[in-house]
């Protein structure tokens, strides 16, 4: 895979050239792309938490986005039990390269293996791509129903890259997260770290790689490391 992606170069619509941050592009009309995520949280004092997600992304219109996601989880080596399944669009507004900034919008159900618990999440997605450099900015809204309980996230996360190489692009991310929940408030969170992007020729096959560490002790309870790998071809 690294072999491939080093001796290829150029960029696909629907590229993630960050882990965390989601850039403005979709997949063509027509066009399918498999993605696979893998994160892990790494704790001092605890087992590391793996999520494993696969996904179908499908372009509906040159502007707007499906996607069916399947999440499965576990910790340390113990075995993957299925965690939800996601369904998504997103729509990007005008032309890119027109104007300030390149605009996005993004909406998410989550639901549980049985459907007793729900999710709704929406972002709104901005970036921007001058010449060799790349910058993205989401802020997230995600509302959780769990039985009785209701719980909010607000996440704002960046990205800023520059390619260094055809098919290399370096740069740094940071995630930052606020729950509330039954009248409490926690957070700020906050993680920051480097990130690789790697693509194929015409973005057929890509890889982006992510490491963030904590800022602050409440974060490093919290979330503790956040290592993301996500792996994507354009079928």
């Amino acid at each position: 895979m690294l072999s491939l992606l080093l001796s290829l170069n150029a960029a696909h619509a629907g590229e993630r050239v960050f882990a965390w941050s989601y850039g403005y592009g979709t997949v063509p009309k027509g066009g399918v792309e498999v993605e696979t995520y893998t994160t892990v949280k790494i704790f001092e004092d605890a087992l590391p938490a793996w999520e494993h997600q696969g996904e179908l992304e499908y372009g509906i219109t040159d502007r707007l986005e499906g996607g069916l996601y399947l999440v499965g989880a576990n910790e340390g080596a113990g075995p993957v039990s299925f965690k939800a399944w996601k369904a998504r669009l997103k729509y990007r507004f005008g032309a890119e390269g027109v104007g300030p900034v390149d605009a996005a919008a993004y909406v998410e159900y989550i639901g549980s293996p049985d459907l007793d618990e729900h999710g709704f999440e929406a972002k709104l997605i901005l970036g921007k791509d001058i010449k060799r450099f790349r910058s993205a900015i989401n802020v997230e809204y995600k509302l959780e129903l769990e039985g009785e309980g209701v719980k909010h996230e607000i996440e704002p996360t960046f990205g800023l890259g520059v390619r260094v190489g055809k098919p290399v692009i370096i740069g740094v991310e940071g995630v930052g997260e606020v729950v509330l929940e039954g009248g409490a408030i926690e957070g700020p969170f906050g993680w920051v770290g480097p990130t690789v992007h790697l693509s194929g020729e015409g973005g057929k096959v890509w890889w982006t790689l992510s490491a963030l560490a904590p800022i602050g002790a409440d974060s490093a309870a919290d979330g503790g490391w956040k290592v993301r790998s996500l792996v994507a071809i354009n079928l």
